[in-house]
């Protein structure tokens, strides 16, 4: 594949002779692929290094993006045995004997680790998610790999340095192996919504029997949020779970700026407590705590977006880092085309918005700016975007979600003590780093 792609460069960089763009997607779409079909074979680390791939819409062409957010975080379970060897190295005695009960089928498995059931000898039903045994020399490889792809491949690309990318990928894979760290963050997450009355609850930690590789929490008797036939039976309504889950994440993102980033069904279990719908959220490998700095001028940027503003979302990009001054203006008329085609239309315009489509055109947007660097942080916030939507198009194909968190967002975002971004335009200085 990189020697394929060398050919074309080199071809193209000394002879002049250029590709056309249908053969460019036809090669991009074949090799991403191939890529897919490996990580899908070597599972681990790589699926989690395709999965952030498919997020960097700023450097990754876009059938390597359509083709790489399909992976789906499975992997087959691994046996008892070794799961035991595990608990017994962590914990430091046998399963059977800490527990008053075990269950040695796991109830979920993923790339890093998977999930049993279990009762402690005090009769509190619980969960174990303990780490794959060879998961971290599988890990070790793929990083290995995945520095070694960014150094050759910066080629194509001179004016970004992916060694950055790499580097934040690694390091974002890395802290996901730390269970103790995901325990802190469900803490952290947990209690942020201590008091929270829309709906949203965390499980509780039980640091007891936490390591490094092994969380221990507090079982939620519920149902994936995609069992539906279990939702009408609970006289649930679709809508009303989609707000619930829609407004809980608009909390962490704007208010908390603490966030868990991978929102899909799996994670999500629903049940009816007291009469009153409640969705429980699982899994903090993936979360993300934003600077306060940088939350700040990230609010400045989404308030600009949603009232419309270029003169407050454009300066607000470049105090993100994402353009400099040289290219605001140049930026200025294709921002202006874009907000145009999405904030003008009517009521059943604005009801039938397609997110799908829409970040096809953000793609198809931010291709169009010649120099531009997307931090780590907004890439996970659209990564996050991009999971609810495909969650809300399961819940409630008939929904749009940015009518129904609009809303809670703004009222969340008025709530907020920032100052608003400078509006006049500053000395230039030299361009973000190119695409």
């Amino acid at each position: 594949m990189y020697l394929h792609y060398v050919f074309l460069w080199y071809r193209r960089k000394w002879f002049r002779i250029r590709t056309r763009r249908h053969e460019w997607t036809q090669i991009h779409r074949g090799y991403a692929k191939k890529f897919y079909a490996m990580a899908i074979k070597l599972k681990g680390g790589m699926i989690k290094v395709g999965q952030l791939i498919s997020a960097r819409v700023d450097v990754m062409p876009k059938p390597w993006i359509e083709e790489l957010s399909l992976l789906q975080d499975k992997v087959p379970p691994t046996e008892w045995s070794y799961i035991r060897t595990t608990l017994l190295s962590e914990l430091g005695k046998e399963p059977d004997e800490l527990f008053d009960w075990i269950d040695h089928n796991a109830l979920a498995a993923a790339s890093f680790g998977q999930v049993h059931r279990a009762r402690t000898r005090e009769g509190d039903d619980i969960v174990l998610k303990i780490q794959h045994p060879d998961i971290e020399f599988k890990l070790k490889v793929d990083l290995w790999m995945l520095r070694t792809a960014v150094k050759l491949f910066n080629i194509f690309i001179p004016r970004t340095d992916l060694s950055v990318i790499g580097r934040e990928m690694s390091q974002a894979l890395s802290t996901e192996l730390s269970y103790e760290q995901e325990a802190t963050y469900c803490e952290t997450i947990g209690g942020n919504f201590k008091g929270y009355a829309g709906g949203i609850v965390m499980p509780v930690i039980i640091r007891k029997y936490t390591t490094r590789r092994v969380i221990c929490m507090t079982y939620f008797e519920g149902y994936k949020i995609t069992n539906f036939e279990k939702m009408a039976e609970l006289g649930l309504d679709r809508r009303e779970m989609l707000t619930i889950i829609l407004n809980g994440w608009t909390k962490m993102m704007y208010k908390d700026g603490v966030f868990q980033s991978d929102p899909h069904p799996g994670n999500l279990l629903f049940n009816k407590i007291d009469g009153k719908p409640v969705v429980c959220v699982l899994d903090f490998g993936q979360v993300k705590v934003l600077p306060k700095e940088f939350h700040q001028k990230l609010l400045q940027a989404v308030f600009g977006f949603l009232s419309r503003d270029e003169n407050k979302f454009l300066p607000a990009l470049k105090n993100l880092g994402v353009l400099g001054d040289a290219d605001l203006e140049a930026v200025r008329p294709i921002l202006s085309d874009f907000f145009s085609h999405y904030f003008h239309l009517s009521p059943k315009e604005a009801k039938d918005l397609d997110f799908k489509k829409i970040r096809e055109d953000v793609i198809a947007t931010i291709d169009k700016i010649e120099r531009i660097t997307i931090p780590n942080d907004i890439i996970l916030y659209g990564r996050t975007f991009s999971l609810l939507s495909g969650l809300a198009t399961q819940i409630d194909k008939t929904a749009n979600m940015f009518m129904i968190a609009k809303p809670y967002i703004m009222q969340t975002l008025m709530t907020m003590n920032f100052q608003p971004p400078p509006t006049q335009q500053t000395p230039a200085q030299p361009a973000a780093a190119g695409k």
